[in-house]
């Protein structure tokens, strides 16, 4: 069996939400599933999943398929409410893998808007062109329809 060497890499978003944070902090956490695009799910049937996040230090960020199937993201790090999320998750193979990703939101609000940091480093089996396809997944994720459904 060929040894692969581990490396590390990492990704920096930030966006600005016309939103204050805790509306921000509602649908990044509560309200995750409602705004989750379809082509992010790794698997179940349309109309049947859920995408779901527990905001407590031991929640998970996970797909629900079924009452017994679904997919786990990644495990609650660190909850401040309002303010910061962290998450950690492993991708297996068919995801790039196998890797850790450690995911970190932190948000700051001024005058109705809120400014959300999303930063992401991977450790274990990374490369260049995989952390471009992440960033862009992510910028889309954030950037695109976070905001949209936050600003209404």
């Amino acid at each position: 069996m060929p040894i692969e060497p581990t490396a590390m890499g990492s990704i920096a978003i930030e966006v600005t939400i016309d939103a204050t944070p805790e509306s921000v902090w509602t649908a990044l956490t509560k309200d995750i599933g409602q705004w989750w695009p379809s082509d992010f799910y790794a698997g179940g049937t349309e109309g049947s999943r859920s995408f779901l996040l527990e905001a407590f230090p031991g929640g998970r960020m996970y797909e629900s398929w079924s009452d017994t199937e679904g997919l786990l993201w990644g495990t609650v790090q660190t909850v401040a409410i309002g303010r910061k999320l962290e998450i950690s998750g492993l991708a297996f193979p068919q995801w790039g893998g196998p890797s850790l990703w450690l995911g970190s939101w932190d948000l700051e609000g001024k005058g109705g808007v809120t400014k959300v940091r999303f930063t992401e480093s991977t450790i274990g089996r990374v490369d260049e062109a995989g952390l471009a396809e992440k960033e862009k997944g992510w910028r889309y994720l954030y950037g695109d329809v976070l905001k949209k459904h936050c600003e209404g």
